[in-house]
Parts: C-alpha cells; structure tokens; sequence
C-alpha cells in the first residue's frame, strides 16, 4: 500500500507515486512518472503567454498529470488583474485538455472560488498545502472535484484555519504532499490526519492512494 505525494519540486522516491511540479525547470527531461506545470502566481513574466503556450506543448507527454501550480496570492508582488487574468487563462487551458489543475492560494480563496464558478470549471481541483477556513471550505466542498492536500508543514501548528477544516473534509477528498521538505515523513502526515478525523490510518491511506490514482485516471 502506497504514500502519495500530489506536490513536490523535488525528485520522488521511487516507492511514492508522485506528481512533480517543474515550473521554471530548463534542466528537466520531464521523465517522471507524473509531472506538472503552471505559472505560479509569483512568476507571471511579461511572456506570460508565452509560458501558457510552452504548459499546453507539455501537455501533449504523456506523463502530464496537471497545470499548476497556479492561482492567487495576496502578498505577490503581481498586479491583482493580472493574477487572475493568467489564473483564468490556465483554467481555460486545464478545462480543454481535461486535466486537473494544482492551486496555490494565500488568502484568497473567496476569489479563488469566484473564478473557477466564472468560468465552470468542472475538472478536478486540487488545493495545495491547504489552509483555508471552515466557512470557505464549507463552499469548495459543493464542488464535485475539489480535494484539499496536507503536508507536515500545514499540519505542524493546530490552531491554522486549514487545520480546523480538515475534520469536515470526507477523506475521499483528501490528499497528501511534500512541497518542498523533501524527505518529508508522508506517513506521519497520514496519522496525523487519521487521528484529527478518528480513522483507520491504513484505510484512510489506501484512499488517499485511489483519490491520486482516480486524479491521474489510473483507476
């Protein structure tokens, strides 16, 4: 039974199903088993378009798992507009080669939720390193494909907002990551979570295990 990581910039462990992400990457042979590729909200180039054409030429391998990550965040030093313009542009480009999309969102997530209804997005969504509040949690739960993921570092202090969600998430919306702690202790971040919900830990793995493989239309 297999640990999932469903966001990391470093190279896997051959033993975890991974999805990497490999924006910015020049030196990348895009050999893993599942990678992805976005235009952080932090690193909109003025060739922004530019960047979205080279995401869709990528696409086109067939171990491209999603676009991301992606989103909204509040301290970029990026023009609000133009944060959302490229946000929505990769939802667009998501929703015609059906494929997830990774979010990456800080503090933002009513707008977040605005765009993806603008724009009907009905692919799968994954939100990265999760930290939203129970309120807007409550919102993102109406969506049919929205999973939420957790690393050690999102996990590590009790009181966050994403913290408090994570009783009321299902665990069939449920994922697990590393981010950037490579080497991260993906098991204990499933205890943790199985403890906070009262699970099963091997259950609650093997779910989080078919959630990724369902993401990557492996099942």
């Amino acid at each position: 039974m297999h640990y999932i990581d469903i966001h990391t910039h470093s190279n896997p462990r051959p033993d975890i199903p991974s999805l990497v992400d490999v924006s910015g990457r020049e030196d990348c042979c895009f050999d893993y088993e599942y990678f992805s590729v976005g235009i952080h909200p932090k690193s909109i180039g003025e060739d922004w378009q530019s960047q979205l054409s080279k995401i869709e030429q990528l696409a086109q391998k067939p171990s491209f798992g999603g676009v991301g990550e992606c989103g909204l965040d509040k301290f970029a030093d990026r023009p609000r507009d133009l944060q959302e313009k490229v946000f929505v542009e990769q939802l667009l480009l998501a929703q015609r080669i059906a494929k997830p999309v990774i979010i990456h969102c800080v503090r933002l997530y009513t707008d977040v939720l605005r765009l993806l209804k603008k724009v009907r997005f009905g692919n799968p969504v994954v939100f990265h390193g999760y930290n939203g509040n129970p309120d807007i949690t409550a919102q993102l739960l109406k969506l049919p494909n929205t999973y939420f993921s957790y690393s050690a570092a999102t996990l590590a202090m009790p009181g966050t907002s994403g913290a408090k969600s994570l009783p009321m998430i299902p665990a069939e919306r449920l994922l697990t990551e590393t981010d950037c702690e490579q080497g991260a202790d993906l098991s204990g971040v499933v205890e943790t979570i199985a403890k906070i919900k009262n699970l099963d830990s091997d259950i609650l793995r093997q779910t989080i295990y078919e959630n990724f493989m369902r993401l990557m239309k492996r099942l």
